[in-house]
């Protein structure tokens, strides 16, 4: 039931509280480390990104992300490990409150077998097995410290259940957080070896000459800007007929759906080379596999797949409302996702990991370039999903558009 034995330094039956406690804080600290690597390293894929497009900085930029994944697939062995410990510690407390139940049921057997021979004494009977009057009443005192004790072991057993039950409740959230880890652990391998295959990728098409490089960069801008173009037109015309009927901003409505870096944000955000410069979302980058979690109660409205537009996305009504209307988040260019449509999710729960599927910032900058979520937030008026437009291009697709908002009013 239990998973333990993952890794080589997995946590070891028997082994103390004080050991155990001592093991979480090193795998922590470790943590630590990782993490601020990770940082150091998007730092440099931020800066590398600023700069022309080039095959040097594109191996270079390639290479970062390749690292980055490595340090996160390092990262996720640490937590495995350090939840692997929290599971042991908490398998240990329920052993011991096992312990504890069976030792106080003995207790309150024998309790309840000597009050049960008194019970079968009459008064008088008690009466007259004592010689005098103090006699008598000790033993009185004693039947009552008997039905006390009997009480308070009653007592004993029911606590002693209530936390038995707790720690099993506590063990499975463990081991649900363990199950979540390895799957985040699986999508980073994942994406590890889509990231080299990238890389070579590159190596092949432009047989290390800026020039091939540069012709096949202009080819993909083609293809972006056509599909591009066809969620920016989709929004155009549907805020042409709702005119302004914008909510009210509300901060802290939302929670952040993915831990990483803001690399793009909402509005006149500089797509002039599209024909267009409105971006209708934000983008957060983060090591490939990153979890995604959901902004906000609410259920899985939509979710699609595709080689265009959004990748793989899902969207998701949330029952929380501003002004009176619910908000819609979507969540795309995910390397895969966990969410179903029709299913009830709150705050916080996984939906998927973080990719570059669809038709993502790469495109526009370099091939591989875009490992990040998009998170847009709809009104659920005017809301919905047409067809894509570029079928012969990028195979079947599905594009979801709205009036959109900008999500930084609402996180």
């Amino acid at each position: 039931m239990l998973a333990f034995g993952l890794y080589s330094n997995a946590p070891v039956a028997g082994q103390s509280v004080d050991e155990l406690q001592k093991l979480k804080q090193e795998k922590q600290q470790k943590l630590n480390e990782i993490n601020k690597k990770i940082s150091g390293i998007q730092s440099e894929i931020k800066e590398t990104k600023a700069k022309a497009s080039s095959l040097g900085n594109e191996i270079k930029l390639v290479n970062l992300e390749i690292a980055e994944t490595e340090a996160q697939i390092e990262a996720n062995r640490e937590k495995i490990d350090e939840t692997n410990l929290e599971i042991a510690e908490v398998t240990d407390q329920i052993v011991k409150t096992q312990a504890d139940i069976k030792k106080t049921k003995e207790n309150l057997i024998q309790l309840i077998r000597q009050l049960n021979e008194l019970d079968e004494m009459s008064p008088l009977e008690i009466a007259l097995e004592n010689d005098n009057l103090t006699e008598f009443i000790d033993q009185i005192q004693y039947t009552t410290t008997i039905q006390d004790q009997t009480n308070e072991a009653l007592g004993e057993i029911k606590r002693l259940k209530q936390d038995l039950e707790q720690r099993q409740f506590d063990l499975k959230k463990q081991k649900a957080k363990l199950d979540d880890l390895l799957g985040q652990l699986e999508e980073a391998e994942a994406g590890l070896r889509g990231q080299r295959t990238a890389k070579q990728q590159i190596l092949d098409q432009t047989r290390g000459q800026e020039k091939v490089y540069q012709r096949l960069l202009a080819e993909q801008k083609g293809l972006e800007e056509q599909i591009s173009r066809e969620i920016y037109d989709l929004e155009v015309e549907l805020r042409s007929k709702l005119g302004n009927r914008r909510l009210p901003a509300r901060k802290g409505l939302l929670a952040w759906p993915m831990d990483g870096v803001l690399t793009q944000g909402y509005g006149n955000t500089g797509f002039t080379a599209l024909g267009y410069n409105f971006h209708n979302g934000i983008d957060i980058a983060g090591p490939a596999g990153t979890p995604i979690y959901a902004a906000a109660d609410g259920v899985v409205i939509d979710a699609g797949t595709g080689a265009g537009a959004y990748g793989n996305w899902v969207t998701i009504k949330h029952t929380i409302s501003s002004g009176g209307r619910a908000l819609i988040s979507l969540y795309a260019h995910m390397s895969s996702f966990k969410a179903k449509v029709g299913q009830t999710v709150k705050m916080g729960d996984l939906v998927g990991f973080e990719g570059n599927t669809g038709n993502t910032t790469r495109l526009l900058y370099g091939s591989h370039r875009g490992y990040h979520l998009h998170f847009t937030l709809f009104d659920e008026e005017g809301y919905g999903v047409a067809d894509g437009q570029f079928t012969n291009v990028f195979g079947p697709y599905r594009v979801p558009y709205g009036y959109t908002y900008n999500p930084l009013e609402f996180l």
